[in-house]
């Protein structure tokens, strides 16, 4: 089964019905609600392991740059739907 169907039955992705066929494209995909949510939970899973190899002066010198990374990120403009 194609990958796009079977993420499509999951409720991740659904097809754009707006597709510009000159550009080569078959399909459009575009990720729903649940799709996103699941891309943030698989991304702070992957961050979690990552920060769990760290040392514990790296772990903690992580920690305490985190808030100022949370701002930075919300302070970029919203041209990225995987916030």
């Amino acid at each position: 089964m194609e990958l796009f169907v079977i993420m499509a039955i999951e409720g991740v992705v659904v097809q754009s019905p707006y597709v510009d066929r000159s550009d080569g494209r078959f399909v459009l995909v575009e990720a729903t609600g649940a799709g996103l949510e699941v891309f943030r939970q698989r991304r702070a899973e992957s961050l979690r392991h990552l920060i769990e190899e760290l040392s514990e002066r790296e772990q903690h010198a992580v920690q305490v740059g985190l808030p100022a990374l949370a701002l930075a990120i919300q302070a970029r403009p919203s041209h990225c739907a995987c916030r």
